[in-house]
């Protein structure tokens, strides 16, 4: 079975609210999008961990070498998929705004991987490809 227009919608929301909470919440915010077992992965920064705990682990212990001020923005969505299982990929900004200056900090694609659990769709893989 092909995905819904429902299916796509829920998808591209999961994706807003992953940026929102990468932006503004905690990183155990996390726990709302990943299942389990998920993988994060940026070649580009050999990073490739793989489980919700370690992620956050990553995140709460790298967020001191982010910038202030970043807010994620995505776009050009394309989503496949079967009804249980999709993939998304998108176009990822990540722009800084802090004192009164407004830069662009990173340029990339997302290529997601997702699966339909009980709690609706959730990532199984995230893997960010930065341009250079």
């Amino acid at each position: 079975m092909s995905l819904t227009t429902e299916d796509r919608m829920d998808i591209q929301n999961l994706m807003g609210r992953f940026a929102l909470a990468a932006d503004v919440d905690e990183p155990e915010a996390m726990r709302d999008f990943f299942v389990e077992e998920g993988r994060f992965i940026v070649d580009e920064m050999q990073i490739k961990l793989e489980g919700i705990d370690n992620i956050i682990s990553w995140i709460k212990n790298n967020a001191d070498a982010f910038p202030p001020g970043l807010i994620h923005v995505q776009s050009n969505f394309v989503i496949d998929g079967d009804g249980d299982e999709a993939q998304l990929s998108c176009v990822s900004q990540a722009i800084q705004s802090y004192n009164g200056e407004i830069k662009h900090y990173v340029v990339g694609r997302y290529f997601e991987k997702l699966v339909k659990t009980r709690s609706g769709w959730r990532l199984k893989e995230h893997k960010l490809q930065i341009k250079a």
